[in-house]
């Protein structure tokens, strides 16, 4: 049952923390990279994806993880995208080509992709139902891949990965080209760098607040709405493209309150991290950070509520109306 709350309490989180027992992340990224280069080779392939400050950034943050399993496998490799400039300039530090979509649809730029380029594949990461029958000519010259997305009539796509461990394989019955899993996690590749914790705090004295790389919808004020009074040592950490840097400006935060460009190794300065759902929570799992996970969508909530039965996460916050704890 859920137990309306206004403000995090940090005391309950650390009484929760030392009843838990520490879990190593079922992350295995070695796994990851063998099955990702099994599903989709290593020939001429297309990464498309859309980004935006609306859209977020776990897009591609997540295929350019894929870009570099893919590069590292000798793939003839190359990324479309929409006009977006951070995307654009991203990919050039990663030292990746990209197309950037010009015309008036998706359909039209995937056109024009097949013919230019002649893919073996193209994995698409977008929230975009493309129809059907257009898969389907596409399939003359191409496989299609869906990353994250099922639309309707995708039972005819070469295959979907699900990128994550919170899907319900039970919703789709007529489905046969789905995997998803653990082993299908994609996380930012500087993350991979770190070294995870191997232990649990036993009291929190530092809390890492992160709501992704542009926090389209500004959960990151409410955070620090439900965080006021808290004693601990806060750390904000802002993404590449925060949507609302202009605001905070006109915060005024204690001394314990630090805002911080975001960097994935600061995600290790904290005992606790409060995240919105998304990518950065699967980060924190291979971290080994315990979190509080916020859906602020229907979507997300649903997430938050499935990876709190299947991870060891210490509690799951839903943003509607108002705010509540879902005890494990």
């Amino acid at each position: 049952m859920a137990e309306a709350i206004r403000k995090i309490d940090i005391d309950e989180i650390e009484k929760r923390l030392s009843n838990l027992e520490f879990t190593p992340s079922p992350i295995d990224f070695e796994a990851i990279k063998q099955n990702y280069i099994k599903k989709i080779g290593n020939g001429k392939v297309i990464l498309k994806l859309k980004a935006s400050e609306n859209i977020g950034l776990g897009h591609l943050s997540r295929m350019i993880t894929l870009g570099w399993i893919l590069k590292d496998a000798k793939t003839d490799l190359i990324f479309a995208i929409n006009d977006f400039e951070y995307a654009k300039e991203r990919l050039k530090r990663e030292g990746f080509g990209f197309e950037v979509n010009g015309f008036g649809s998706n359909e039209e730029f995937i056109d024009f992709l097949i013919d230019k380029r002649k893919p073996e594949v193209i994995v698409v990461d977008e929230k975009y139902q493309y129809n059907a029958d257009d898969i389907r000519r596409w399939q003359k010259q191409t496989r299609f891949i869906s990353l994250d997305f099922i639309g309707q009539g995708y039972e005819v796509c070469d295959r979907i990965i699900m990128p994550n461990a919170h899907f319900e394989e039970e919703k789709y019955p007529t489905f046969n080209n789905i995997v998803w899993g653990w082993d299908w996690v994609l996380i930012n590749k500087e993350v991979l760098k770190l070294k995870p914790k191997e232990n649990l705090p036993k009291k929190v004295d530092s809390i890492v607040v992160t709501t992704g790389g542009s926090d389209p919808s500004g959960m990151l004020f409410k955070f620090l709405n439900w965080l006021e009074g808290c004693k601990r040592e806060v750390l904000i950490l802002i993404g590449d493209a925060f949507k609302h840097k202009d605001s905070l400006k006109d915060l005024n935060l204690p001394d314990n309150f630090k805002i911080l460009p975001y960097h994935p190794s600061k995600l290790l300065k904290g005992d606790v991290a409060i995240a919105t759902f998304g990518v950065t929570v699967y980060e924190l799992i291979y971290l080994n950070v315990p979190f509080v996970c916020v859906g602020h969508t229907k979507e997300n909530q649903e997430g938050c509520r499935i990876l709190s039965k299947r991870s060891d996460t210490l509690s799951v916050l839903n943003f509607n109306k108002e705010v509540e704890m879902w005890k494990k």
